[in-house]
């Protein structure tokens, strides 16, 4: 028999930040890989998306490098070159058409992704709780920023 929970008030937010990013990471990665699209390659792929002219590599490791280390990030950027999904001119990577397409592909899980993360929560009850934890963030001396 397992023991009732405690009250919310009563509970470590520490504790649900972490089972919450580590839930919508396994969900997340794993429904982007159906797709073909590892998770580190739709960080670059998504900056590339911000900026049509481009992004240089330092620009998109500086951005994306919180969620990952920079290897990762490095490592996911000569992934795509490989794949052709991405090219470098003068130290700019941009996306090639079959970029553009695996990063639309990608777009459509993360919009059915972000459907499925929102079910059954308001707006309001969603911009309280990414407001909390930004605080949260800032109260323990974190740097609260997400591009």
């Amino acid at each position: 028999m397992s023991t009732p929970m405690q009250p919310p008030l009563k509970q470590p937010i520490g504790f649900w930040t972490a089972r919450a990013a580590e839930a919508i990471g396994h969900r997340t990665r794993s429904a982007l890989n159906d797709v073909g699209v590892p998770q580190p390659e739709w960080w670059v792929l998504h900056q590339l998306s911000l900026d049509e002219a481009g992004v240089s590599e330092e620009k998109i490791v500086a951005t994306v490098g919180p969620n990952e280390s920079d290897a990762v990030i490095h490592e996911a950027i000569d992934s795509l070159l490989d794949k052709g999904w991405i090219r470098s001119a003068s130290g700019t990577l941009r996306w090639t058409v079959a970029g553009r397409e695996k990063f639309r592909a990608a777009a459509e899980v993360q919009q059915q992704l972000e459907v499925e993360r929102r079910r059954g929560i308001s707006d309001d009850e969603f911009i309280t709780a990414i407001t909390v934890m930004q605080r949260t963030i800032d109260n323990v001396g974190g740097y609260a920023w997400h591009w």
